[in-house]
């Protein structure tokens, strides 16, 4: 029997929505428990993911099996009982309001990419499918009830299914990428609101790009910038698209669109504070403008830049954000390598390997492999070959890694 309990706003609120990021979270919680308590035994208690999607649903006829409660007691900071009551409702009875100023899947959106960034798109990409195809479908082709949100909900698959093509293609399957990246520009044109098929745009620019499709790349960007134009200001997503133009045409050598390109969205990015962040927009904030920027400026050969660009990138990305990083650290050593510094890029190449090995993605194994055959030219260097050797070993338990997250074939 299902029932509205607390299990499902707690996990929200401690940004746990998605099943893999709690995953992590509960395993570190069942060893601390076992060390705590003396039981070894609870360092093994796991969720399935059928459990995981009864609890979210509220489909219980119980509590669960004791050291679960246990595990779920010390992680959440709440009883069992409690987590797994019915929820309170909201004075005078009335609904409780879904965060994200009535938008209901915002918080899905956040917590799919918070567990993205944390652990790559192939550890995510199921639980996105499995989101649209479970919660967000039917409120596209059921009946329309008073009052729902229809533009919102159309909003969310739009962002939801540009999330799984950009999750696919982070798996290496951009077979899959450039299908969902085609169902979510046609969705777009369901809204009134042209931001969110610009946003797609966006995230094709950027695909193209990876795939050195470059005068596509470049097209795509402004036909994102055209449809901006004739819908509301959205600074932080017109910053994206000029960044995306001036990496397709760094790519071509054109050197003076480029920087025009890139001082277009910096002028953007300078007035987003004073506009309210769309939910439905991906973000885009310095660091990811001075890692765009930095990889322009090094296919323009303007290296003393591209430095300190990318410098710049790492220093102002958090911890957290542990594969934006690895992608800054990758272009920061390709720059350093063609300054020469070789030196300075083994220092980083060593830190990369740290902080890159709990990032499961095929487009960071791809960064890696070109990065190696860059190092490679320096052999004859003793650090080159230490970092060589351990590149090599990284390189061999990541093929494992991916292997275990293959997507399946076919449509999704």
């Amino acid at each position: 029997m299902r029932r509205a309990i607390l299990f499902p706003e707690v996990v929200a609120a401690r940004r746990m929505r998605v099943y893999e990021t709690f995953t992590v979270h509960f395993q570190r919680a069942a060893k601390e428990v076992a060390q705590l308590d003396g039981e070894p035994s609870l360092a093994s208690v796991y969720v399935s993911r059928s459990t995981w999607d009864r609890w979210m649903a509220g489909d219980i006829k119980g509590l669960p099996r004791h050291p679960t409660c246990r595990v779920l007691e010390h992680l959440l900071d709440e009883s069992a009982e409690r987590l797994f009551a019915p929820a309170e409702p909201a004075a005078g009875g009335e609904r409780r309001p879904e965060s994200g100023e009535g938008a209901p899947h915002v918080a899905a959106l956040e917590s799919f990419r918070l567990a993205d960034r944390q652990l790559g798109g192939g550890h995510v990409y199921r639980s996105v499918v499995h989101y649209l195809t479970t919660v967000v479908a039917p409120g596209l082709f059921g009946s329309t009830e008073p009052g729902e949100d229809v533009e919102g909900v159309f909003g969310a698959a739009v962002v939801l299914t540009e999330m799984a093509a950009w999750m696919a293609h982070d798996a290496g399957r951009d077979d899959l990428a450039s299908g969902h990246f085609d169902r979510a520009l046609r969705l777009a044109q369901s809204l009134t609101d042209v931001t969110a098929g610009a946003n797609v745009l966006a995230g094709m620019s950027h695909l193209a790009l990876q795939t050195q499709q470059v005068d596509i790349a470049a097209d795509l960007a402004r036909s994102g910038l055209a449809r901006l134009s004739a819908g509301p200001r959205i600074p932080v997503l017109s910053a994206r698209l000029h960044a995306m133009e001036a990496r397709a045409l760094a790519r071509r050598d054109e050197e003076r669109g480029a920087r025009q390109a890139l001082d277009c969205a910096r002028d953007a990015l300078s007035r987003a504070a004073s506009v309210p962040m769309s939910p439905w927009v991906a973000p885009f904030d310095e660091a990811a403008l001075a890692s765009e920027a930095a990889s322009a400026l090094l296919d323009l050969g303007a290296l003393d830049s591209a430095a300190a660009e990318a410098t710049r990138a790492l220093e102002l990305r958090d911890a957290s954000r542990v594969r934006s990083r690895a992608f800054g650290q990758v272009t920061l050593a390709r720059v350093l390598l063609a300054q020469e510094r070789v030196d300075a890029a083994c220092q980083v190449g060593v830190e990369l390997l740290t902080v890159g090995q709990s990032v499961t993605s095929l487009r960071l194994s791809s960064q890696l492999a070109l990065l190696q055959n860059d190092f490679d030219r320096h052999r004859p260097v003793p650090e080159v070959r230490d970092l060589l050797s351990q590149m090599a070993a990284a390189a061999r338990h990541r093929r494992l890694l991916l292997g275990s997250l293959a997507l399946p074939e076919g449509p999704q």
